[in-house]
């Protein structure tokens, strides 16, 4: 990778931008339109009277402050910059909506006959996950993004590559740039700092100051989740500050939690099928230098009368202790994973992974998790005790609803105690569901992306849908996934019933969940020296 974060050039001040608007609506009234802000004045004026408040009120807001100019200083900042990125010319030019980002990157545009294109995740005031995501995206293309300091600092910050000498966090002037190259999207390796600086004649001329900063290397570690749906292997690189590089994914499917509900325990035959397939996974690992192998289990082998033994025997297959989660641990590491993907910030929320076998519940906030439990009603589990028929009965549908509403009684006045006021959903049925609900609503049916929130009612409509439908019908719509297209019915009924029982009505989806809350763990118990 090679990105160039570039924070703006020199503009004019605020108060002079602001001036000029009044004085232009000024102009505006009298018949002479003057040529800056023309547009922005007249919406100022029917905003005004739409308000009936003073139209300067228009000029301080944010939408006239986004079109504030480049000033001259910010001008030849901006040639000096393109003279710089000119010698290993990137091949994308991104900018926030601000206009003085977009003018930062002209010169740089004009030389190599690029596009600037917008991008709202560069916008003031964004969140790190939005620029992490973008990062991520670009992989491998060269790239120069324009912002704001605060989103470069927390960046810098969160991938370790901060001067920590710098008190004040790093050091990022209007029209420097900060070059990160490495060999992964979110795993540079160095940072270079440039920063132009105009000369007496008003030109600019390139600095002397140029600092490079090393990065310390990430870990490679290797997840092997074995829960009631699936066996799953996550080999990602990870660093102190929770930045988790994706390696290797491998997913195969077992339906544990089935075999479980109806024989409360795991046939041998099963049993084998089982170590196989971790022994397989373990063999993935081996040539991707991994340096910490996890093996985890959920809900199936925790329940399973025969689980431990199970899990023994799996630990001589991949060398490694089997770790066997019990059900609060699993919610606070899914917990963990969220508050570090999502930056949750002040206010409280339902986190929920709902499984094969079991469903994990947490309250808390970026702060920390306040409560945590697990409930039996994985969607495996659900769907082998209590669907009797495809397309499922109604009578099954409301068996399931009862089954959930009296297993979160006792559990009600705990998890309202904080009043979340919205539910973060992980785990792989609920993603595809996600999906599905984001296809019928004209999203792209090959995207991976996950919708960033929907509502109960949507969800609630496609529950009522999925409901009527056969599994053989269900295959023909779009976004569906042959592995988890049986389920789907049950877990979206789940969902809908925890959203009404709590009073919660928009749900937000998330791709990280327990797995990257193993990792995270791992990181957190990991003296420093063991990681920089």
């Amino acid at each position: 990778m090679k990105v160039h974060l570039v924070r703006h050039a020199r503009a004019i001040p605020r108060a002079d931008w602001r001036r000029s608007g009044e004085d232009d609506l000024r102009a505006t009234s009298g018949g002479v339109l003057e040529p800056a802000a023309d547009e922005l004045a007249r919406a100022a004026s029917r905003d005004a009277a739409d308000r009936q408040s003073e139209p300067s009120h228009f000029f301080d807001s944010e939408e006239y402050q986004e079109l504030r100019p480049l000033n001259d200083t910010g001008r030849a900042q901006a040639d000096a910059l393109a003279e710089h990125l000119l010698g290993d010319p990137p091949e994308r030019l991104l900018a926030s909506p601000a206009l003085r980002c977009q003018q930062t990157l002209e010169p740089l545009a004009l030389a190599l006959g690029l596009p600037v294109e917008v991008d709202d995740r560069l916008g003031d005031g964004e969140a790190l996950p939005g620029l992490s995501e973008l990062v991520s995206e670009l992989g491998a293309t060269p790239a120069a993004l324009c912002t704001h300091s605060a989103l470069i600092a927390g960046f810098l910050e969160l991938l370790e590559l901060s001067d920590e000498t710098e008190e004040a966090g790093p050091l990022c002037r209007k029209g420097a740039v900060w070059t990160l190259e490495g060999s992964g999207s979110l795993a540079p390796q160095r940072a270079s700092y440039f920063e132009p600086s105009p000369s007496e004649k008003g030109r600019s001329k390139s600095s002397p100051l140029r600092r490079e900063v090393a990065r310390p290397r990430s870990v490679r570690a290797a997840v092997l989740d074995m829960g009631s749906t699936s066996f799953t292997l996550l080999i990602a690189d990870v660093n102190r500050n929770g930045v988790i590089q994706p390696v290797v994914r491998e997913k195969v499917m077992l339906r544990l939690g089935a075999v479980i509900a109806s024989q409360g325990k795991i046939p041998s035959e099963v049993g084998n099928r089982a170590v196989e397939v971790a022994r397989e996974l373990h063999r993935i690992a081996i040539p991707e230098k991994v340096e910490h192998f996890l093996p985890v289990a959920t809900a199936a082998l925790r329940e399973a009368r025969n689980g431990r033994k199970l899990a023994e025997k799996i630990a001589k297959a991949v060398d490694q202790p089997v770790r066997i989660l019990e059900g609060e641990a699993e919610a606070r590491l899914m917990f963990g994973a969220f508050q570090q993907r999502l930056a949750l910030g002040r206010q409280p929320v339902l986190g929920l992974d709902l499984g094969g076998g079991s469903l994990e519940l947490a309250v808390g906030s970026g702060r920390g998790i306040e409560s945590a439990c697990t409930l039996p009603l994985g969607a495996v589990r659900l769907q082998h005790e209590l669907v009797s028929s495809d397309p499922m009965r109604p009578r099954d549908a409301r068996r399931i609803r009862t089954r959930v509403e009296e297993a979160l009684a006792p559990q009600r006045s705990e998890l309202l105690r904080r009043l979340p006021e919205r539910m973060v959903v992980a785990g792989g049925t609920p993603r595809a569901i996600a999906r599905l609900v984001a296809a019928e609503g004209g999203a792209d049916s090959a995207s991976k992306a996950l919708p960033s929130e929907i509502h109960l009612a949507e969800l609630s409509r496609m529950a009522t849908r999925l409901v009527a439908t056969s599994h053989q019908d269900r295959l023909a719509m779009p976004g569906i996934r042959r592995r988890r297209s049986d389920l789907l019915a049950t877990g979206a009924l789940v969902l809908v019933t925890v959203a009404e029982v709590l009073g919660l009505e928009h749900f937000t989806f998330c791709d990280w969940g327990l797995r990257e809350g193993v990792l995270l763990d791992l990181i957190a118990k990991t003296p420093p020296h063991g990681v920089a």
